[in-house]
């Protein structure tokens, strides 16, 4: 292979998958409430644990110097570059990774496409996936980059979560609604728009509607026909997700690649979440050779 293919932290793709697919993932950084930065050893389920016991965590986007110094290292060994950022409407990581294309362009003889996946967690992970697996199965650097720009225009994002309080002190909603969702039982269903912005499509009672409104939202909006993989999310409780898998199975979906949220994501919208990320379309007869 004569180009690298680069994401970041915030795709949730476990590190074992991101290495099977030969994937260079750069680090979102989080820190404590404190600004100090959190351990490099630290695991999903102890920050899950700890924001169960009342704390916050904040995140900063990857620097223009910290992708600069990525493709130069590469540039630099006669590499040509895909890179994925996570959605610019939740982060300026977009605009550091672009910046960074153009300097190490004018300097190096080597073709850099730099995307923004308008996604987030699942809808970034099952793009990344996709792109990193036609990789290694020998899809060219320009199929590939038509690949992800399939995948940017199909990829979906439904989720809920069971607590509101992130949500609120992240200025997504206001403190009425997370102590009505609390005593009612109310959960919001939350998408993501064209902008690779996070909103609220709808709301329902309890978790057995959460589940069956988000199936409803999938067959509204796709035309798959269940046979691409689709990738469910949860935190630190994997048996969350039976219930929307039952019910996407009944639906004739047949292949999951269930993701633990990372830190990253879960910071803003809290560790009890349920969802997942989806196509709209059929993956192209043309990519479908390298994807299985």
């Amino acid at each position: 292979m004569t180009f690298k293919i680069i994401s970041d932290s915030s795709c949730d793709l476990d590190k074992l998958t991101l290495e099977k697919l030969s994937v260079d993932v750069l680090k979102i950084k989080s820190t404590d409430e404190n600004g100090e930065d959190l351990p490099e050893e630290i695991t999903n389920k102890e920050i899950y644990r700890e924001m169960r016991e009342g704390k916050f965590f904040k995140t900063s986007q990857i620097t223009y110097y910290e992708y600069l110094k990525k493709f130069e290292e590469l540039a630099s060994e006669g590499l040509d570059i895909i890179c994925m950022t996570l959605s610019s409407g939740l982060s300026g990581t977009f605009q550091n990774a672009y910046m960074a294309k153009k300097e190490v362009e004018e300097k190096y003889n080597v073709k850099i496409e730099v995307y923004d996946s308008l996604a987030a967690s699942v809808g970034f992970g099952q793009i990344t996936y996709f792109a990193g697996l036609a990789a290694k199965n020998g899809a060219s650097f320009e199929e590939i980059s038509r690949l992800i720009e399939f995948l940017i225009a199909n990829t979906k994002h439904v989720f809920t979560v069971f607590d509101l309080k992130y949500l609120y002190e992240g200025g997504r909603v206001s403190r009425a609604k997370a102590r009505i969702s609390n005593v009612l039982n109310i959960l919001p269903i939350l998408e993501v728009d064209k902008e690779g912005k996070l909103y609220v499509s709808d709301v329902v009672r309890g978790k057995n509607k959460s589940y069956k409104r988000m199936v409803e939202i999938i067959s509204e909006k796709s035309t798959s026909d269940g046979s691409d993989r689709i990738f469910p999310v949860y935190a630190d409780d994997r048996e969350i997700l039976n219930p929307l898998i039952d019910r996407l199975k009944d639906k004739g979906y047949e292949k999951f690649l269930c993701l633990e949220i990372g830190h990253v994501i879960a910071a803003h919208v809290g560790p009890d979440i349920c969802g997942l990320g989806y196509l709209t379309e059929n993956i192209p007869e043309e990519f479908k050779k390298y994807l299985d």
